[in-house]
């Protein structure tokens, strides 16, 4: 056993009941498409800043490496530490063109990590933006892919397991999530394309990554995208079921972009089942008032960059919400007893 296990778990642990809590509700679907053993590579879109990677790692029951914006490793401690909890640094253009030349060695790593049957997270688009929009995808993804199995002759087995994450708020405690697992995409089937034509076989895979990752999540295609996203907004249904609800929103999308008309019934779901979700909700709304009032100032006052609002409160939150609750336990039961 390594020393950084002696963390990793109990802080995986920490992050997915932190995860669960967080959001109004999260749900995953499709985990029967995570193949049980062999290399695996996410491919996954990003909305949330460093939010993306605790949501797909908690609802994971495999532990992926995930590859992070180098700028958060600057420090030798934090390095060590993300090191430890299984994130690698890839380096931008933004970073220095001298760190780009950095970047061979982490594929190294990744491919190592495949070679062992390990599984790699990636986010193929290169970097986060709060919209509802999967934007072109970098190579990196597809190297990574094929520089492993052209390692072992294609013999490997690396497969690319689309995921798609739904925020229905990218800032607020109070939206919904879902996290959508598509059927993997077996590389080698691109094997005699890639001894054909490299870039052929990159644009190839990256082409059907990016078609799987859109049938997971809503991708507003058109230019007007502002007036598209506000036409959804007002005309969006309420569903229950998340699954469903991600159905709803693509057709929808769908109709607005081509014109089309679309009506949707409402499916909330029986009152029983409503009634509990919320009182659950409600519940945890009074018993954390305290801490989310405290953790919403903060974010409030220190946080400028919108990417990285759910970022910062589900940090906030982790560090806080346990601290404050255990005083006001220990407070009221010093008041009451």
């Amino acid at each position: 056993m390594k020393l950084s296990d002696l963390y990793y778990y109990p802080l995986k642990l920490y992050v997915v009941i932190s995860c669960f809590l967080y959001f109004r509700k999260l749900r995953v679907t499709g985990l029967k498409n995570i193949p049980v053993k062999g290399p695996v590579i996410y491919a996954i879109n990003h909305q949330n800043a460093l939010l993306d990677p605790l949501v797909v790692h908690s609802v994971s029951w495999r532990n992926p490496y995930f590859l992070t914006r180098a700028d958060v490793f600057n420090n030798k401690f934090l390095d060590k530490f993300l090191r430890g909890v299984k994130m690698l640094p890839i380096y931008r253009i933004r970073d220095g063109f001298d760190s780009i030349k950095m970047n061979e060695g982490i594929f190294e790593a990744t491919k190592t990590i495949l070679i062992k049957g390990g599984v790699v997270g990636i986010f193929p688009e290169g970097s986060h933006s709060i919209t509802y929009r999967l934007r072109p995808l970098k190579k990196g993804i597809a190297r990574i892919a094929f520089m492993a199995e052209d390692s072992a002759d294609f013999t490997l087995n690396v497969q690319i397991v689309p995921v798609g994450i739904h925020y229905e708020s990218h800032f607020s405690t109070k939206g919904r999530a879902l996290v959508s697992y598509g059927k993997p995409i077996l590389v080698a089937d691109y094997k005699q394309t890639f001894l054909k034509d490299q870039n052929k076989a990159f644009n190839k895979l990256l082409s059907e990554i990016s078609d799987r990752v859109k049938s997971l999540i809503i991708s507003i295609e058109s230019k007007d995208y502002d007036r598209i996203y506000e036409i959804y907004k007002n005309k969006r249904v309420y569903k229950r079921n998340l699954k469903e609800q991600l159905k709803a929103d693509q057709a929808l999308i769908y109709s607005i972009e081509h014109g089309k008309k679309f009506e949707e019934k409402s499916n909330t779901g029986n009152l029983l089942m409503r009634v509990i979700d919320n009182s659950w909700y409600l519940l945890w709304k009074i018993v954390g008032f305290i801490p989310r009032t405290i953790v919403d100032f903060l974010v409030k006052k220190r946080v400028k960059d919108p990417h990285y609002i759910g970022t910062i409160r589900l940090a906030y939150s982790m560090v806080l919400f346990p601290i404050i609750l255990l005083i006001l336990y220990y407070l009221v039961k010093f008041l009451v007893f």
